[in-house]
């Protein structure tokens, strides 16, 4: 997502063109965090940004007492009302890893066979949701309500997470890279 941003062009033609984080943040990196990605988005674009201040993930107790805030209902309803959305598909082992999960969330995820990770949600290789981390943000059932839903992946590890995930059918946009592409067209039928 951090290149996406990097490579972002003005939007000539686009007119009150917001953007907004689909979620938290992970805890990592500035430049890798999604409001810093988001910014740098909307300032390529010529656009405008509101920001999603939550950690990402979150305990039960602390999800309730801030979905409950009045900013953050509106950044929600911001999010929700999407027209587009761009998110990456990562390795589940991987991501699980960036959010600090517990011994016995990497248990779980290994032992159900988690292949990828978008929104916080865990795919095993048939694409079926193995395990939900609670997050502020962007649902899986929200992307049924926008008109655009654009996937990014790339390198050929990312290729069994991308299959994975597109067993959904919730995006109907994919870029990647050509070494995805290859392992993909390889031993997939999904990009024929």
């Amino acid at each position: 997502m951090t290149a996406v941003a990097e490579m972002m062009t003005p939007l000539e033609n686009a007119q009150n063109c917001m953007f907004v984080p689909a979620r938290g943040g992970l805890g990592e990196r500035v430049e890798n965090q999604a409001n810093s990605i988001c910014a740098e988005m909307a300032k390529k674009a010529n656009g405008k940004y509101r920001l999603l201040y939550v950690p990402d993930p979150i305990g039960e107790e602390s999800y309730q007492s801030i979905i409950a805030e009045p900013s953050i209902i509106e950044i929600m309803e911001l999010i929700k009302a999407s027209d587009v959305v761009i998110h990456g598909i990562g390795d589940a082992w991987t991501m699980a890893k960036r959010r600090k999960a517990s011994q016995e969330v990497l248990d779980t995820i290994s032992s159900r066979k988690a292949v990828s990770e978008a929104f916080g949600y865990y795919f095993n290789e048939e694409g079926d949701v193995v395990y939900k981390v609670r997050t502020v943000g962007l649902q899986l059932e929200d992307l049924a309500k926008t008109n655009c839903v654009i996937a990014i992946a790339g390198g050929e590890s990312k290729a069994d997470a991308i299959q994975s995930y597109f067993k959904q059918g919730k995006s109907n946009v994919l870029i990647t890279d050509e070494a995805a592409a290859h392992r993909l067209l390889g031993e997939s039928s999904l990009l024929k």
